[in-house]
């Protein structure tokens, strides 16, 4: 078995030059939880995933800390200020880059052991330069307990 059997093949893409608004936006009306980031030459640049925009780390300075917009001390228009901000970024500020990959062709065994020793959770598949699909860990345990 390779990687294109396990893939997902429509693929939903993000510009790197869209707001992370206009990505989260995107990622909710399609029910997916990451977007391969493509450049204007439609070649995969990055990957965004739900958590780079909202919880992660780079933005703790424009919430004061996690807990101050998680927790009871949040006001709705404090809320509302670190979602403007952090949905005005652009994907290419936020993504992450340079993305791990492999290709349509690379053994599933190979895509598993990958995906665990680098704590990777979506892998863009590639035919060559060009995506073709992604292989999430909704895919692998599809394919898990297909297989039992």
């Amino acid at each position: 078995m390779q990687a294109r059997d396990l893939m997902s093949a429509n693929v939903r893409t993000v510009s790197a030059d869209a707001t992370v608004g206009d990505a989260a936006r995107m990622m909710l009306e399609h029910n997916v939880s990451c977007l391969p980031v493509v450049n204007q030459d439609d070649r995969l640049v990055g990957i965004l995933t739900h958590a780079d925009f909202g919880l992660s780390p780079r933005f703790l300075p424009l919430a004061d800390n996690i807990y101050s917009i998680m927790g009871n001390t949040t006001t709705p228009q404090h809320f509302a200020e670190v979602a403007r901000r952090v949905s005005s970024k652009l994907v290419k500020d936020v993504m992450h880059h340079p993305v791990t990959t492999v290709q349509e062709d690379t053994p599933t065994v190979e895509v598993v052991g990958l995906m665990l020793r680098r704590e990777i959770h979506r892998m863009p598949v590639m035919q060559g330069d060009r995506l073709v699909g992604i292989i999430t860990r909704h895919d692998l345990l599809k394919f898990f307990f297909d297989q039992s």
